[in-house]
């Protein structure tokens, strides 16, 4: 769909006209110069033609409100400013120099200036310029791929440093200062000596490293000391699930007061008629939480990121220069495991940053695959595993049947007045029903049920509930978010079967603080895959857990390291290959470089790599259920409050309240659970308006029996 359009035919001073409520577009300039010059010296690694590139983006991109026809007046919504700005260009022949170099790098600058309140996307929706696009195309073919990178973090920053501006906001990039003094008060308590001298050694690996530590080591802590004499610009920690980053986000906000954020992305759809000031709400919200010296958030936003997916620029140039952590890299399956050593390695000798990639329970093949795919050399290696020789917290019984048909046996040894028993499902929709089942089978014993799809809200409601019921019988129901950061003991574990290093995070719920146990404490089911393309875990990942821990029952199960050992003797580093390689199949990688060229961004209406977001549900995004799919009518009502609130109006500290009411009522979901005829096209906000699904406080998003 194509606008007509309309030239001006009169231009306004730049000291005369507001570009911004109560700010003369000279002044807008002038900071948006500042801020990107700050941000191109902090970030480090752009030349002086980026420099000038970076200074005409900030001159030009708003020439366009110097049209006599667009005004601030309210009640007036102005026609779009930016083929104006680049008519106004045009007009006076504004080129970045007289090379080709820079001539041809100046049609570029004119198509970010057209898509700097929108995605790079390869359409323009203005008549007059849309032939831009294919020229750009050209040249960017042409384009090697480290200036691609870099012209397109220039833009990237700029976009950042235009909000800033736009929004109020004060902002000065610093990098965290990290020492052990600081580490040590994190972990508090009194520090064991002899496990500090191993956490010390993480200091001494270089760039990139591969950490295994066993379960109470305290990695996920102990691992801010890999960045202590290394000069990173911003640590981002990746994390597994949202549970995990609430938990890690309190603990480090307490020795890093306003040093640290957790970043959640919200669903960036592409709203038909779309304005600066609707887009300048969307990067807000992106702003206030990624621009943090310490940001805490999830791989899948990391690769997101990278995959070029919407408004990708600005949170890309963040990792410029970056420490990342990476934690529980075992629970990554093969296409994100493919794409995660794809992107380090082809990005690492450009961006410099600094890597370590931990798990309490990293098979043999996939440290393998990590040290090959990455480069890391032996001595970049820490591994203290071996503790898992020493205790035996569970002891194993495997049952041929799925969950459901031994409903009967949970609830006879769960309704026991003392016991704390942990039920762990691999996908949501189980959960939600065994939920159902078991509150009816026994009504008197407390139940909760936590996994992804709830409401921020909601979820941090049963996350403190757990908390304070860690010491009094309850029943947990929950999918793979309670194998990490659930600092609870239970006395019973009924879980499905799932991958064994996923497993053994598992048994790591139960008995948590024993040594041995002498009789049965983990009973282990037979899944339930219907479609193993959107299933959460491989069919060989499956059938290589059923054969180890048929193995393991009982008294045959001697110590956790067996775990361990037997599953790397079962699965191989060339299982792994193979996975790897059948994922790379399924989604076509090559299709992303081809299409996208590192430099368009992603769109899901491209089929090729539309495959790439739906692969075993690996992608997600925040959204907000619209208040006609809300069970409840005291939070329906709220939520269309909240929606109702006016983001246009009012300084920055009043957006960003209002943007935080936004995130407790939203949602992660699959990407591909999103479609373009759900999504409510008048709200500024990524409203769903579901047709074959509900939101219950208790039970979160689920499917809706008869919609």
């Amino acid at each position: 769909m194509y606008t007509r359009h309309m030239k001006c035919a009169g231009w306004d001073s730049k000291d005369v006209k507001y570009s911004h409520e109560g700010k003369l577009l000279s002044d807008h300039i002038k900071e948006v110069k500042s801020y990107l010059r700050k941000f191109l010296d902090f970030y480090g690694g752009f030349s002086e033609l980026h420099h000038r590139a970076a200074d005409y983006l900030a001159e030009y991109h708003d020439y366009g409100k110097l049209c006599s026809k667009w005004s601030l007046n309210e009640g007036y919504r102005p026609p779009p400013h930016s083929p104006w700005s680049i008519q106004w260009l045009m007009d006076n022949q504004k080129i970045l120099g007289d090379s080709e170099e820079d001539k041809r790098l100046t049609l570029i600058l004119w198509y970010f200036i057209l898509k700097h309140h929108s995605k790079l996307t390869k359409i323009i929706p203005v008549d007059y310029y849309k032939s831009l696009a294919d020229i750009v195309e050209e040249h960017v073919r042409e384009t090697g791929f480290k200036e691609k990178i870099d012209l397109v973090d220039v833009f990237g920053l700029f976009k950042i440093a235009d909000i800033l501006s736009a929004s109020g906001k004060e902002y000065t990039p610093h990098a965290p200062i990290i020492g052990e003094e600081k580490v040590k008060r994190i972990i508090g308590g009194k520090i064991d000596g002899e496990r500090w001298l191993q956490q010390l050694e993480l200091e001494k690996i270089e760039d990139i490293g591969l950490l295994r530590a066993y379960t109470g080591w305290g990695k996920t802590t102990a691992s801010l000391l890999f960045f202590v004499n290394k000069q990173i610009r911003k640590a981002f920690y990746l994390l597994p699930t949202i549970t995990a980053i609430n938990k890690f986000h309190e603990k480090m906000s307490q020795s890093f007061p306003n040093e640290v954020d957790k970043y959640f992305h919200l669903y960036d759809a592409e709203l038909v008629g779309e304005d600066e000031e609707t887009d300048r709400i969307k990067e807000m919200f992106f702003a206030e939480y990624f621009l943090s010296p310490i940001t805490i958030t999830t791989i899948d936003q990391f690769l997101l990121a990278f995959l070029q997916y919407g408004r990708y620029p600005t949170k890309r140039s963040m990792f410029r220069g970056a420490g990342l952590i990476l934690d529980e890299v075992h629970l990554l399956n093969p296409l994100m495991l493919k794409l995660t050593t794809y992107f380090l390695s082809k990005y690492l000798p450009l961006y410099r940053m600094n890597i370590l990639l931990m798990s309490a329970t990293m098979p043999e093949a996939l440290s393998r695959y990590l040290q090959t795919s990455l480069e890391i050399p032996n001595r970049d290696f820490l591994d203290y595993s071996g503790e898992y020789s020493k205790r035996r917290r569970v002891m194993l019984e495997y049952n041929p049947k799925t969950i459901e048909r031994g409903i009967d046996e949970i609830v006879e040894q769960a309704d026991k007045p003392d016991k704390k028993t942990l039920i762990i499902l691999n996908t949501v929709d189980k959960a939600v029903k065994l939920a159902e089942t078991l509150r009816e089978k026994m009504p008197s014993k407390e139940i909760i049920l936590l996994h992804s799809r709830f409401m921020y809200r909601d979820r941090r409601s049963k996350e403190h509930g757990i908390e304070r019921k860690k010491d009094v019988p309850h029943v947990l129901i929950s999918t793979q978010i309670s194998e990490v950061s659930l600092d609870i003991s239970y006395d019973l574990l009924f879980t499905e079967i799932s991958p064994l290093a996923s497993m053994i995070q598992r048994f790591g719920r139960v008995n948590r603080y024993g040594i041995k146990t002498t009789h049965v404490n983990a009973h282990l089911y037979e899944p339930t895959i219907e479609d193993d393309s959107y299933y959460p875990y491989s069919l060989g990942e499956i059938e290589a857990t059923r054969k180890v821990i048929r193995e393991l029952e009982g008294e045959n199960l001697r110590d956790e390291r067996q775990l361990l050992d037997i599953f790397d003797s079962m699965y191989t580093y060339e299982d792994l290959i193979a996975e790897v390689k059948e994922a790379e199949r399924q989604v076509n990688l090559g299709a992303f470089e081809d299409l996208l060229k590192f430099f368009f961004s992603l769109e899901v209406g491209e089929d090729k790599l539309l495959r790439i977001l739906n692969y075993r549900s690996s992608f997600s995004s925040l959204i907000i259920p619209d208040p006609s799919c809300i069970r409840n009518k005291g939070l329906s009502s709220n939520l269309k409050h909240i929606l109702s609130m006016d983001l246009k109006s009012g300084g920055f500290e009043k957006k960003k309240r209002q943007i935080a009411k936004i995130k407790d009522v939203s949602v992660p979901v699959p990407l591909w659970w999103i479609r373009k005829d759900e999504i409510v096209g008048d709200s500024p906000y990524p409203v769903i308006r579901f047709k074959d699904k509900i939101y219950d406080e208790y039970f979160g998003l689920i499917k809706e029996e008869n919609p």
